[in-house]
């Protein structure tokens, strides 16, 4: 099989089954999936899956779980005063983000992008209304932003790595059936 028809029918069908599955689990946010997945392949899961596996769930775990604790500290302001108020959190996240992209300097934390989309992500779950808050935030449930994404990233991650795969296998399909013959 030609490897866009591949990368075509792996995709449709994994997409599909995913959703189909996730509909059953409404407290598992569905994008943040997505976002892991299409990281795997930006991370060369295409080429080198576990290399991508490991890479993309260290790099977005580690964004969010940054973004876990700032999002804790937005809100444990230990500031007082209306200026220091509207300036915690804008400088806060502004220190986290330039220190994951200090990070990028160790070999292992290269890809701050990835990162990034991590620390973006809890963000993105936390703008849910209810979802900011101390309490949501230390729960040990899927209201706790670090352990929903967490959980996210690693399916994301199986869903890039067993999409990876599917693709080879179809593209290997065609070699095999010519080698028979």
């Amino acid at each position: 099989m030609k490897l866009i028809n591949a990368i075509t029918l792996s995709g449709f069908t994994l997409t599909a089954v995913a959703v189909y599955l996730l509909s059953y689990f409404p407290y598992i946010p569905v994008w943040p999936i997505f976002l892991t997945w299409a990281c795997f392949f930006h991370l060369n899961g295409g080429n080198d899956k576990n290399q991508a596996f490991y890479s993309t769930i260290i790099h977005i775990e580690l964004g969010a779980f940054a973004s876990w604790l700032s999002a804790l500290l937005v809100i444990n302001n230990p500031l007082s005063g209306e200026l220091a108020n509207q300036l915690w959190a804008p400088i806060l996240i502004a220190a986290v983000i330039a220190g994951l992209m200090r990070l990028g300097v160790f070999t292992q934390l290269s890809v701050t992008p990835a990162m990034i989309y991590g620390y973006a992500s809890i963000w993105a779950f936390l703008s849910v209304p209810g979802s900011f808050n101390q309490e949501a935030l230390l729960s040990l449930t899927f209201k706790n932003a670090v352990l929903a994404i967490g959980f996210c990233v690693v399916l994301g991650a199986c869903a890039g790595y067993i999409n990876s795969t599917m693709v080879a296998l179809l593209c290997n399909l065609r070699t095999s059936k010519a080698k028979l013959k």
